[in-house]
C-alpha cells in the first residue's frame, strides 16, 4: 500500500478524491486529507506520505508556496487544477503529473499506476523529487500569464470558468446565483460567504452587500445615496450597503 495525502481548500473535492481513490485506486492507502497547504505541512511532517494529491489554487498558501516550504520532497506529486493551457504546458514539460478538475475516474487512474511505478523505481532518491519540483516551479514563475481559473460547485457536478468573467456574484438565502460574460447563470447550494472566500484571492472582488460580490472591472455606473447603487456591465443594478460605502470607494478608487 502507498501512503498517500490529500491536500484541498475545498471540503467536496477533498470527499469526492477520496471516494474515488477507495473506489478505484485501492494499492492507495489515503492516510490524511488537510484542507490548507499549512494543514499540509503539518500532515505531511507527521504522516511522511509517498504521495500527495495536491490542489494549486488555494488561498493564503498555495500548492506551489507549500512546496517552497518544504526543504526535502521526498514523496511524488500528483496536482488538481482547473489551470489555463500555459500551466498544463509547464507541467507536461516537466513530466510532473496533473488531474484536470472535475476529476476523471480514467486519469486518476493513469496517474496513480504511474506514481507507483516512480515511486518504486525512485523509493530512497528523494533529490531526484527535488529537482524535478523545483523545475517545475521555475517554470511555472517563467510564465507571465497569472492563474485565473475557478471551480464553480454545480448541482451536477462542477464547472471551469475564468474567473475575471464572473460579472457578479447575487445571493439568496442558501442559494447564490453567479451571473458570467457571455454565458448562462450558474445557480449552486452555497452561501454568498462561501463565494466571498472562494474568490478572495482576486483582487477584482468586492463583497457591496450581504447579498452581492460584484468584479470591480464590471461596473459601468456609480450612483451615490444611502449607500448608492451600481450599475454593471450588463445593466443590472446592486445596491451598496451603507457600512460598505465607505470601504468600496476606497477600494474602487486604489482598483481604478
Amino acid at each position: 500500500m502507498i501512503k498517500a495525502l490529500i491536500i484541498d481548500d475545498e471540503q467536496y473535492c477533498l470527499d469526492a478524491l477520496e471516494t474515488t481513490i477507495k473506489r478505484y485506486c485501492p494499492d492507495i492507502d489515503v492516510v490524511g486529507t488537510c484542507l490548507s497547504g499549512v494543514l499540509g505541512l503539518e500532515s505531511i511532517e507527521k504522516y511522511k506520505p509517498q504521495l500527495i494529491f495536491l490542489d494549486i489554487a488555494m488561498p493564503k498558501m498555495d500548492g506551489f508556496e507549500m512546496l517552497n516550504e518544504l526543504d526535502n520532497i521526498d514523496f511524488e506529486v500528483i496536482f488538481t487544477t482547473a489551470y489555463d493551457n500555459f500551466a498544463i504546458q509547464a507541467f507536461k514539460v516537466n513530466a510532473v503529473d496533473y488531474i484536470l478538475k472535475p476529476i476523471d475516474r480514467q486519469e486518476l487512474i493513469a496517474a496513480c499506476e504511474k506514481a507507483k511505478k516512480r515511486i518504486a523505481l525512485n523509493s530512497g532518491d528523494p533529490l531526484r523529487y527535488n529537482r524535478q519540483i523545483i523545475q517545475l516551479l521555475n517554470s511555472i514563475r517563467n510564465f507571465s500569464e497569472p492563474l485565473k481559473f475557478i471551480s464553480i460547485p454545480t448541482l451536477k457536478g462542477f464547472e471551469i470558468v475564468k474567473a475575471e468573467d464572473i460579472l457578479y456574484v447575487k445571493g439568496d438565502g442558501n442559494y447564490s446565483n453567479i451571473i458570467i460574460k457571455n454565458k448562462s447563470p450558474i445557480l449552486i447550494s452555497k452561501t454568498v460567504k462561501y463565494m466571498e472566500k472562494k474568490l478572495e484571492e482576486y483582487s477584482f472582488f468586492f463583497r457591496i452587500h450581504s447579498s452581492s460580490i460584484i468584479n470591480l472591472n464590471e461596473i459601468n455606473q456609480y450612483f451615490r445615496g444611502e449607500g448608492g447603487y451600481v450599475v454593471m456591465s450588463d445593466g443590472k443594478t446592486l445596491n451598496v450597503a451603507r457600512h460598505r460605502r465607505k470601504l468600496f470607494l476606497k477600494k474602487l478608487e486604489h482598483h481604478l
